[in-house]
């Protein structure tokens, strides 16, 4: 009899213990100081977490301010620290990118002034310990003679986190190639390597290429030259510090449309989607989108296209155009990209029967998928996700959607099927999803919000998420635990 209790009792813990309830809990509404204001959950852990918020990149801001405040896990706000962009002359910077390390914020942003005749990338350093900022760093720059000249910075760390690379593009010049300045540093901003180098390529006021840096330090430039003729071609110039190598990255049948650089197992590899150039390309600001016609996986070591996969019948394929790599996931043995159409066009806003001088922007997210490839570039799937979400100026920030690895399996958070989604894939163990209510009023009724995909952050190690949620102007911090 004893053994046949033990027996069930073993049975029942492996049965129940597949499947989890996932509730939420928030804090208090508030509303936003602007339209144009923008909130980030950042220092997520199991005693709290930050909020950053500030106002979108706006040209006639001279003052830009950086606010940071502390909530404990009952979203009781205990602290603050208000900063802002560092100027040149009466300019005001453009934050470019934040890195979050695990106890530093570091805030990337551009400035340029004509007076000066500079072109700079500045670094401030917040520091969570003792609530502090640091002053401001010059990290990059270079010479301008006026605006319509004034080259441009690209901005990449690597997959682990543990490098900068800036690339600056150097002002166009009339019969000249192009010129670069490329600087590496740590997340403690140590200058690992810089160089300077002339491109073989036609100076341009623009151009298709995108920057990466792997684990290592090593940078790498996807270039794409003749964008929209079907004599379209990518190539990647790796850079080390003395020298630079160019590699033939497109090729018959593969013209790579979206890239991004992973570390599988530690190797650099760069996946994303692809066009086979078999017809003419459509251009991007044209409705339908460019066309993508797969998936694929590079290996930069071996400079070896290891993984192509054109979409499968199975699937409807007819709308994955114009798609952007939401998220990467090397997990084990398996990698795991997705993408999704997203789209933008504008148009001057009507004010009765005349036109005003403001724009209107609409925003097209989805279809969107999910592709499952192994290491070594085997297909092992294909997953729809998320038919079309259209939206209109500011409601752009309820739109995509946010994949976390939670409970041995992809749980995607969304509003694409319904408020504040949860969907599983790839999983066996079975959660239960119990969404957050909130009243608008004290009198009304219990409703569920729209999450904000790109503020939901997991606390490592435990079995906590926060993110910010909205409904109507109204907004709210949630801890998602199970």
């Amino acid at each position: 009899m004893k053994a046949y209790i033990i027996a069930i009792a073993t049975f029942l813990t492996f049965s129940f213990g597949f499947s989890q309830t996932f509730k939420t809990e928030h804090g208090k509404s508030f509303k936003k100081e602007s339209e144009k204001d923008i909130y980030n959950i950042v220092f997520p852990s199991p005693y709290g977490f930050m909020t950053l918020h500030h106002l979108d990149n706006v040209m006639m801001d001279n003052i830009k301010a950086m606010v940071l405040t502390k909530y404990d896990q009952t979203f009781q706000a205990i602290d603050s620290k208000t900063f802002n962009l560092p100027k040149l002359g009466l300019r005001a910077s453009d934050l470019r990118r934040v890195i979050e390390t695990d106890d530093q914020l570091l805030f990337l942003s551009t400035v340029m002034d004509k007076k000066s005749k500079l072109h700079q990338l500045n670094a401030q350093v917040y520091t969570q310990a003792d609530n502090s900022v640091s002053d401001n760093t010059i990290i990059a720059s270079f010479d301008i003679e006026g605006y319509s000249k004034s080259g441009f910075f690209n901005i990449a760390t690597s997959p682990d986190q543990s490098k900068i690379a800036i690339v600056a593009n150097l002002p166009f010049e009339k019969k000249s190639n192009e010129k670069v300045k490329i600087w590496v540093y740590d997340t403690s901003l140590n200058l690992l390597w810089n160089q300077s180098e002339t491109l073989n390529y036609s100076s341009e006021r623009a151009y298709n290429e995108e920057v990466f840096v792997d684990n290592t330090g090593k940078v790498s430039m996807v270039k794409v030259t003749d964008e929209y003729k079907k004599t379209r071609k990518s190539e990647i110039l790796n850079f080390n510090g003395n020298s630079v190598e160019t590699i033939e990255f497109s090729s018959d049948g593969f013209m790579p449309m979206s890239t991004e650089l992973i570390d599988v197992n530690g190797k650099s590899m760069l996946t994303g989607f692809y066009w086979n150039g078999k017809k003419a390309i459509i251009k991007i600001n044209e409705k339908e989108g460019q066309d993508n016609d797969g998936a694929y996986l590079y290996d930069l070591n071996l400079n070896k296209l290891i993984g192509i996969h054109q979409w499968s019948s199975t699937i409807n394929s007819e709308d994955l155009k114009s798609l952007a790599i939401v998220d990467t996931k090397v997990i084990g043995d398996e990698i795991y990209v997705f993408g999704e159409k997203q789209l933008t066009d504008s148009a001057f806003r009507k004010s009765g029967n005349s036109m005003s001088t403001e724009l209107d922007y609409f925003y097209t997210y989805g279809s969107s998928i999910i592709v499952n490839m192994d290491t070594k570039g085997t297909l092992k799937g294909f997953t729809p996700l998320f038919k079309e979400m259209k939206l209109k100026n500011h409601q752009k920030e309820i739109g995509s959607f946010t994949a976390l690895n939670l409970e041995n399996g992809i749980r995607v958070l969304s509003n694409y099927n319904d408020r504040s989604s949860l969907n599983s894939f790839y999983t066996d163990n079975n959660i239960t999803y119990l969404k957050p209510k909130v009243r608008l009023t004290d009198h009304s009724i219990p409703t569920t919000p729209n999450i904000l995909p790109k503020t939901v952050v997991p606390v490592k190690n435990y079995g906590i998420v926060y993110y910010i949620t909205k409904l109507g102007d109204q907004y709210w911090l949630n801890k998602m635990t199970w």
